[in-house]
């Protein structure tokens, strides 16, 4: 028998050339309004869409909205939706109406479609608008590096600043890469005729041409996911905290937060377990440890939105330390675990 040679011995052991294990970059970002306007690749990856979302909540009966609109990038259009992604039409989420879960509104039937909107430039930032038509209404949005202005007719009118620095994760798995670029507003304003405040993201994944999030050339299914929550929390002491905490297979995962107060921190280790619900499919709970530090995700009785029977299922949440003595005044965590894949392990 031959002798073993080194390249024997080190047969398997990491990744392709270009693959890292499934390990990812996450750090903080300074705000270039030029790069909302532009159309120019980054990093060799052109601008999949914008994703106008959030979650606000009734401020006088807690009732939850959460709201999301693609914008897909100029001269693109017609895209449809799929179980794993969204078309160009606005979704409204709400507990309007006592059912005990986040539905879907009909009132956003008659909205502006996305690849409808025009974009330009203003001073620090960008707006889309759509003017009132025979069959949509009128939109308008600004997004500037201290404000966002969010109107939709007979829909929303709400408004706020920048809560913290802006973020950025970067991941390349599988021959796919996604650079996802994100920065959220405090907001205030009505939403279905209701007052509401919490929290409103612009974000804007720039992947390889032609990939599509969830569905084509995606790394995160390369490194099999099992959760993605975005948070955001206000204190009473007036310190806002906005997190992306994502984790999977393989050496992946992002545990990234961006404080008011304190800056950008970005987590070199971390663990994720999630508790099922009785039936399998809905989460009741996810516990995390970020360097040492425990963390808990724990779902709004109300917080299961009714999408349909996607493969990971979405859920409102909250956030926070454990050991947290601050009083969480207005918050949001939107996030989804994936039920085929959330065999815990820890990294």
């Amino acid at each position: 028998m031959a002798d073993k040679t080194v390249a024997d011995d080190l047969a398997g052991v990491g990744d392709v050339a270009g693959g890292f294990g499934g390990r990812a970059i996450a750090s903080g970002r300074r705000l270039d309004p030029r790069q909302w306007t532009s159309d120019e690749p980054i990093l060799g990856l052109t601008r999949e869409a914008g994703y106008l979302w959030g979650t606000v909540r009734d401020s006088e009966n807690g009732d939850i909205f959460s709201v999301m609109r693609r914008i897909p990038p100029a001269g693109v259009s017609g895209i449809a939706g799929t179980q794993s992604s969204m078309s160009n039409k606005l979704v409204v989420l709400s507990t309007i109406g006592g059912s005990g879960t986040m539905d879907i509104r009909r009132e956003a039937k008659g909205a502006a479609l996305s690849d409808a909107l025009s974009r330009a430039a203003v001073d620090n930032g960008v707006r889309f608008h759509a003017p009132a038509g025979a069959d949509s209404r009128a939109l308008d949005l600004v997004l500037t590096t201290d404000s966002l202005t969010y109107s939709e007719e007979q829909l929303a009118d709400v408004n706020g600043r920048l809560a913290v620095p802006g973020l950025q994760w970067f991941l390349t798995a599988g021959g796919a890469s996604t650079l996802y670029l994100t920065q959220t507003w405090r907001v205030s304003g009505r939403l279905l005729g209701r007052p509401v405040d919490g929290f409103l993201f612009w974000e804007e994944p720039f992947m390889k041409p032609g990939a599509r999030l969830y569905v084509d050339q995606e790394p995160l299914h390369e490194v099999g996911y099992t959760t993605w929550y975005s948070w955001a929390n206000e204190y009473d002491d007036g310190e806002i905290e906005v997190g992306h905490f994502l984790f999977g297979g393989n050496d992946f995962h992002v545990g990234v937060i961006s404080s008011s107060v304190h800056g950008v921190r970005s987590v070199g280790s971390m663990s994720a377990a999630i508790t099922r619900a009785e039936d399998g499919y809905w989460h009741a709970g996810l516990e995390y440890d970020l360097d040492g530090e425990a963390w808990v995700a724990e779902p709004d009785p109300r917080g299961r939105m009714q999408l349909g029977p996607i493969p990971n299922p979405q859920q409102e949440a909250q956030i926070r330390r454990r050991d947290e003595t601050r009083e969480i005044r207005t918050w949001m965590a939107w996030g989804e675990t994936v039920p085929a894949t959330d065999t815990p392990r820890a990294i």
